[in-house]
């Protein structure tokens, strides 16, 4: 087993204000999965960005936009969960008044 915990883990502020926190990785269980936290402040605009593993998120607290060239602009909120497969660029961001809290996974193949 491994256990960590988000005050055990490093949080990293990426120039785009998003507040990474790995939890856990393929390094720290032998596994194909990482998963981490990360926090948006109101305002963030994440850039087009696409992962080689697909990704699985599910929104904790607050509101986000997020759009893919496939799927146009889709609106998530606190209880809501998506999956954006390997290579599929997409770009997130943050307008509703409030800071917003997701749980992510990344999956290799």
């Amino acid at each position: 087993m491994t256990k960590t915990s988000m005050t055990e883990a490093l949080t990293n502020v990426r120039a785009d204000g998003v507040g990474m926190t790995e939890l856990l990785s393929p390094a720290s269980t032998g596994s194909r999965l990482t998963m981490g936290h990360a926090s948006f402040p109101n305002g963030t605009v994440v850039p087009w960005a696409a992962h080689d593993c697909d990704e699985y998120s599910y929104i904790l607290e607050g509101e986000l936009i997020c759009e893919t060239k496939e799927d146009g602009l889709c609106r998530f909120s606190a209880g809501s969960a998506c999956f954006i497969p390997a290579g599929q660029a997409h770009s997130t961001r943050n307008e509703s008044g409030a800071a917003a809290q997701v749980l992510w996974i990344l999956l290799e193949p």
